[in-house]
């Protein structure tokens, strides 16, 4: 499973979708064409000579209007539905009758489901996601939903909250966590876009329906007659052909759903290592009586969104039988369905999922982050490439072992963000006391309790705070967001000393939030050669080597040259090694605005590129591997933790 491979896969699967869109519009329009041909016989009458049909049925300006009128109709809907759901995957989850979990819930599915959600999110190296759940449902059922990681959000139906042990519920979030990583959910939010502007033309045509029967048909006259058969015929042609169009429509989706959900599958297997997690929550569903059917009436629209099918129809099933995605898991399964019944809860699962934490952090995650990592080259790429058993359990342990009040600071606004505050500041330096001039007194008071601990922590655990804080920060205002974002960039900048780490941290946070309050700009695909972005990476790539060597200029710049080397054996490419004149904190953050443009697939050359400069002295340190992730992150390109083959500290 190669995140950065079906990312660039579902970013080509966009232009070729909007390929069979532009057929299916030229379908609708020659269809909508005969219509008006039709419609127009009965409103003029059908004793017509031979040269008069011919000229009924060809009529040049008749077929100008109706492309510009469909295409205007059609276009329309859809940038209308486009423009909804540019507010982010909560506006999906609220029109399917989701109801945002709140994070400091005692109820104990809850409490699970947010534990889960939040381990899976440290691990995968995103924020965590919000979770809503749909009361009114009681089939089991899951999805995500969002055009990037930083608003997505994971949905359940209640009967997947209930009905599941916490196993089969950690092997469908999984599976949605896929879906978040692969750049699936943009896809399929573009999706839901379209497709509304071609069944808009069934609502259409409903509403002419009823205007003919309340108004043609009651009339005596001729006309009135005449006109109501009209109008008929029009209202059922044009919902005709908006079943037309939807039925091509959904057969596209369901092409592509289906493949992407055995991919989906097999990540969750290879995320938690556990088969039967997964496959036992798909087992339940088929020995469910509702199955996985949601009866929500947006359910219909938002199909391919679903961990199940959503829909009965097997003519328009956007994902495969349950019985082949069992057997892909389970190659000795027997064909029989679980019982969807309460499962029992047994004393582990409570005690990992209740409230009740540590006292203190414990010894090994208050590593200053030196401390090496034995990691290969080809550990390091795979790492970069999918989530694994180890980052799981990595992001399990980390998620267990913080204490209670940390927690709780991270869910409330004024514990957020001091959290954030105190990631970037050495509480021996007094320096930073300026750039807070004006933080609220409860947000001071939080930060004096944890400043002294959280400077020593270890740079996983920095980044996982950094994941359960951002989704909190979500509910700030706008000028509450704007005041914090202002004290923020003047924590990393207060020293004017260059801090990559501390820079790459900034970028990330800010682009998550930047584009939540809607204030950042979407990152567009420009650049698809490294020579293109010659200049940036460079400037990158010579401050990664001299940040691992400050004091061996020499060693740093064999660091840089074994990272070209690989660069330019797997892109044709070599960079440059740059002065320290030209990598000051302004060309740093040029550098990481502009690489942010480039392709899934460049973007994870450059960073393979990043993970040689570090493995140039044979090891990486914690630090230096979540120096790259918090690259990665700046660059809107999320990657795992680097931390497989030791644990903390």
């Amino acid at each position: 499973m190669d995140f950065f491979e079906h990312q660039e896969q579902a970013r080509r699967k966009s232009g070729v979708l909007l390929f069979y869109f532009f057929l299916a519009m030229l379908g609708i329009i020659a269809a909508v064409y005969g219509l008006v041909v039709v419609t127009s016989f009965f409103v003029e009458g059908s004793s017509r000579g031979e040269a008069d049909l011919l000229g009924l049925i060809w009529r040049p300006g008749m077929l100008v209007t109706v492309v510009i009128a469909t295409c205007v109709v059609i276009f329309s809907a859809s940038g209308f539905k486009s423009a909804q759901l540019a507010g982010g995957g909560k506006v999906v989850a609220r029109d399917l009758g989701g109801r945002e979990i709140d994070t400091n819930t005692i109820d104990f599915h809850e409490r699970r489901l947010l534990n889960v959600v939040e381990e899976m999110a440290i691990a995968s190296g995103v924020p965590v996601p919000k979770v809503f759940v749909m009361d009114e449902e009681d089939s089991i059922n899951a999805f995500a939903a969002g055009k990037t990681p930083s608003d997505a959000v994971v949905g359940v139906t209640r009967g997947c909250l209930t009905l599941l042990t916490r196993d089969e519920v950690q092997g469908v979030i999984a599976h949605e966590f896929s879906h978040i990583l692969n750049g699936d959910m943009r896809l399929n939010m573009r999706l839901m876009g379209w497709l509304f502007g071609i069944l808009f033309l069934v609502i259409v045509g409903e509403m002419i329906l009823r205007v003919s029967f309340r108004g043609g048909f009651r009339s005596g006259r001729k006309e009135g007659a005449g006109l109501g058969i009209a109008l008929l015929v029009g209202g059922a042609g044009l919902m005709l052909i908006g079943w037309v169009g939807n039925f091509f429509a959904s057969l596209i989706k369901a092409s592509i759903s289906r493949q992407r959900e055995y991919l989906a599958d097999a990540s969750a297997v290879q995320f938690t290592r556990n088969p039967d997690g997964i496959a036992g929550a798909l087992a339940k569903i088929g020995g469910f009586s509702e199955h996985a059917e949601v009866k929500h009436p947006m359910a219909r629209e938002a199909s391919h969104l679903f961990f199940g099918s959503s829909r009965r129809s097997t003519l328009f099933a956007t994902h495969p039988p349950l019985e082949d995605r069992i057997r892909r898991l389970l190659p000795s399964w027997r064909g029989e369905f679980g019982p969807a019944q309460l499962p029992e809860v047994g004393p582990s699962e409570n005690d990992r999922d209740r409230k009740a934490r540590p006292p203190a952090l414990p010894v090994s995650m208050l590593a200053s982050g030196s401390a090496p990592v034995a990691m290969t080259r080809s550990e390091a790429e795979e790492s970069m490439r999918s989530v694994h058993p180890e980052q799981v359990a990595l992001g399990r342990d980390i998620h267990s072992q913080l204490p209670q009040d940390w927690i709780d600071a991270c869910h409330n606004l004024d514990g957020a963000e001091a959290i954030l505050y105190s990631l970037l500041i050495d509480p021996k330096d007094s320096s930073y006391k300026h750039a807070l001039t004006g933080v609220p007194d409860r947000v001071a008071r939080v930060l004096s309790e944890k400043i002294d601990v959280t400077f020593t922590l270890h740079s996983a655990v920095k980044l996982a705070l950094a994941d359960l804080a951002i989704p909190t920060l979500r509910h700030l205002s706008p000028h509450g967001y704007a005041a914090f974002r202002d004290r923020f960039v003047a924590l990393v900048h207060q020293d004017r000393q260059i801090d990559l780490f501390e820079l790459s941290m900034m970028r990330a946070i800010t682009r998550h939030l930047d584009s939540y309050f809607g204030e950042g700009r979407s990152p567009r695909i420009r650049f698809r050669k490294l020579s293109a972005i010659h200049d940036p990476a460079s400037v990158l790539l010579t401050t990664l080597a001299v940040m691992g060597h400050t004091d061996d200029l020499e060693a740093a710049r064999r660091a840089f040259d074994q990272a070209n080397a690989s660069l330019r054996s797997a892109t044709g490419h070599s960079l440059e090694f740059l002065p320290a004149d030209r990598c000051g904190l302004a060309q740093i953050e040029t550098a990481l605005d502009e690489i942010a443009d480039s392709t899934p697939r460049l973007k994870q050359q450059f960073l393979l590129g990043c993970a040689d400069c570090v493995l140039a002295d044979d090891t990486v340190t914690s630090g230096e591997a979540e120096l790259i992730r918090a690259i990665a992150d700046a660059l809107a390109c999320p990657i795992p933790p680097l931390i497989r083959t030791a644990k903390l500290g």
